[in-house]
């Protein structure tokens, strides 16, 4: 905002100087003609000295907002032998962005004031009470900043121009608004009015411009557009593993047209829903786990296996006939991992052996005899977590044979079956359950072994029974 203007602060200050100021004569009030005639320097606005000799006196006389300073050191010198001040190019690093006020003082009785001063320019001293152009006794510079400008009203022209619909009356066009229309034939029994503001027009935000159009033939052929049919996008219902589809709904707009008595097209939207199914996809279908059957450890004559049998979720269909992948779970250490097997079949035992010599999880053969050790797969003995992986997975805990049963330990010299050969009672344990499922039917080519588990355990127990005796 602009502050006090010059001349009427001027003017102010020459009243105040007849009171307090007996140098100042009576008829001081035009400036321009106490100038004496031979002054040296540019001339600026003679301003009564009373009362405004310090800096701070003259902030608020400034048309912009401004810093004022004591003059000299970089901001100027006083030149021509003291009877003018010189400004120095404005500093790119000061406050500010021009020179906004200089003011030249020199004797009791005037100050030079100019507004917006130059660099590079001499401006005089101001005169005595002698009428002579006195020496600078010193002056003060005020630095200003530029206010950013005031952006131009927007001039804001609304949509001009209307082509009518299909099947309107004729009617006139209402003009004005400081505009010039034309118009176009569009060959098809409309007109297109086009409206162009004439230079300098400026147009109220809420404007508002309005007309019919005229010497229209109503149309009789006028054409109903066929129904609008939107659908939506297919969203998927909730499904459960066994399930081999899912159920989507989308909701379908369908917009019809109408005409009403004029000819004006009427829209009319309904909505409805639609449902079908989609299969899912395989990768749906192995977030489901693996079907489990009997799962368990078995004895196979003196040799442990892990019997078991597990069925594909519903849908689902492995890549290969041998697809599932068996991981005993080691909780301290590396796992044990068997790839491409069948869905069902018996697996030998980590760390055993069926040919000879004959190895069991947890015993080591030391010069011909057994000595029980830590490794050799011991970890298994004490209930192992057994992974059934084909995509889908399954979990379970089989723990391996008994004690009692024939194939839990090597024979080590007696017929305590932990310690040495097993007892015929023994033999005769040839399934043990792990997790709680029920004793397995070992499928496929285990179900051959298991029905001569029987025969074989007890020719197996014999023949070791004779050799050591």
């Amino acid at each position: 905002m602009r502050k006090r203007t010059l001349k009427a602060w001027a003017g102010a200050l020459v009243a105040a100087a007849l009171v307090v100021a007996p140098l100042v004569t009576a008829g001081a009030t035009a400036a321009e003609e106490d100038w004496p005639a031979a002054t040296i320097g540019i001339k600026g606005e003679l301003v009564p000295a009373a009362g405004m000799n310090q800096v701070g006196d003259w902030v608020d006389f400034t048309d912009h907002e401004a810093t004022c300073y004591e003059g000299g050191g970089s901001h100027g010198t006083v030149t021509d032998n003291g009877l003018t001040v010189t400004l120095k190019p404005f500093g790119e690093n000061w406050d500010g962005d021009h020179w906004e006020l200089l003011v030249i003082k020199a004797g009791n009785l005037w100050n030079n004031v100019i507004v917006h001063p130059e660099a590079n320019k001499a401006y005089a001293s101001p005169p005595n009470a002698s009428g002579n152009q006195a020496e600078v006794s010193h002056w003060i510079v005020c630095k200003g900043t530029t206010p950013d400008e005031e952006p131009d009203p927007e001039v804001i022209t609304p949509t001009l121009s209307w082509t009518p619909p299909s099947c309107v009356a004729a009617g006139t066009l209402t003009k004005g608004l400081g505009v010039t229309w034309t118009s176009a034939d569009n060959g098809d029994g409309t007109t297109t009015w086009t409206a162009s503001p004439e230079e300098g027009t400026v147009f109220a935000d809420d404007a508002q411009i309005s007309w019919v159009v005229p010497n229209l033939s109503i149309r009789t052929n006028c054409e109903v557009p066929p129904p609008l049919v939107e659908p939506g996008e297919w969203e998927d219902g909730t499904w459960a593993c066994g399930d081999t589809v899912v159920t989507q709904t989308r909701e379908v707009s369908t917009t019809t047209y109408t005409r009403d008595g004029e000819g004006v097209l009427v829209p009319s939207t309904t909505k409805n829903s639609e449902t079908q199914t989609r299969p899912l996809t395989q990768d749906e279908l192995g977030e489901c786990p693996l079907v489990p059957g009997e799962i368990q450890s078995v004895c196979v004559g003196d040799v442990p296996y892990l019997g078991y049998q597990v069925t594909l979720p519903g849908g689902f269909v492995a890549d290969s006939a041998n697809p599932v992948t068996i991981t005993f779970v080691n909780p301290d250490g590396e796992d044990y991992v068997v790839a491409d097997q069948p869905l069902s079949g018996a697996l030998l035992w980590p760390g055993a052996s069926d040919g000879e010599p004959k190895m069991w999880p947890g015993w080591d053969l030391v010069d011909g005899e057994y000595v029980e050790t830590d490794g050799n797969f011991a970890w298994t003995r004490a209930g192992v977590t057994v992974e059934f992986d084909v995509n889908p997975t399954y979990t379970t805990v089989v723990e391996y044979p008994q004690a009692t049963a024939l194939c839990a330990n090597p024979p080590v010299g007696d017929d305590d079956p932990t310690t040495g050969t097993p007892t015929s009672t023994d033999a005769e344990a040839l399934a043990v359950t792990g997790g709680g499922i029920n004793p397995i039917v070992v499928a496929a080519g285990g179900a051959a072994l298991v029905a001569g588990i029987a025969v074989v355990t007890i020719a197996a127990y014999r023949r070791r029974h004779a050799s050591m005796q």
